[in-house]
């Protein structure tokens, strides 16, 4: 028996010396289509109480942080393009945390490596905006959860996919969730597009009578 167990034991150091360094997570959300607000600004607050740093949450071991791809999502996706009124974004959940799975310890699991742990991403967010007009405000709230599972003594590298794995198909839960929440309580405050800059308009001077060419010099 304690021979098997050093032959895994081995195989598994193997395996894990021979693993790539992980690659950088790349936050760009750019590729989706922009939704514009009809308020003169939108300002983000983060009401999540701050990453948590004990057992059982696990997110800040990791780089970029869930707020932070929610605060990319939100600038690539949202913009101000009107005149008035104002329009708040708050988050008020971005954690990950990891819950043990239940394995077996039977023969076949001396050489099987069982999942044996699970990264749970939640994230809630909140879309409010007050119309200048009336005082109205409308908002649109959403909310989502995703969880990846890990094997058994999982390698740095192991992690690290696993948690671009979860920030990946979490955000794009949230963008779903999110787009169709803003479309379906806030239309009204949905453009169909930038509004152009609005420009004064010059009042042309009117051509002197007379042989003089020279021009009229106007004083504002």
């Amino acid at each position: 028996m304690k021979k098997l167990l050093t032959l895994a034991a081995l195989v598994l150091l193997a395996a894990c010396s021979s693993e790539p360094r992980p690659e950088p997570i790349q936050l760009d959300y750019s590729n989706l289509s922009k939704i514009y607000l009809d308020t003169q600004d939108l300002r983000i607050i983060d009401r999540s109480k701050s990453v948590p740093t004990w057992k059982p949450y696990v997110g800040h071991l990791f780089k970029p942080k869930l707020t932070d791809a929610i605060n990319r999502l939100v600038t690539d996706r949202l913009q101000a393009a009107g005149r008035m009124g104002h329009a708040t974004l708050i988050i008020k959940d971005a954690t990950v945390s990891e819950q043990p799975l239940s394995t077996t310890s039977d023969f076949e699991s001396l050489f099987t490596r069982q999942q044996a742990s699970k990264y749970i991403g939640r994230v809630e967010l909140s879309l409010e905006a007050q119309s200048p007009v009336d005082g109205s405000i409308a908002m649109a709230n959403a909310h989502a959860t995703y969880a990846v599972t890990l094997p058994e003594d999982p390698s740095d590298y192991e992690k690290h996919e696993a948690y671009r794995t979860l920030l990946t198909e979490l955000m794009a839960e949230v963008n779903r969730n999110f787009d169709k929440a803003i479309r379906t309580h806030m239309a009204r405050f949905i453009l169909s597009g930038p509004r152009p800059a609005h420009t004064p308009m010059m009042m042309e001077a009117p051509t002197p009578r007379g042989d003089s060419a020279m021009p009229q010099t106007m004083h504002e």
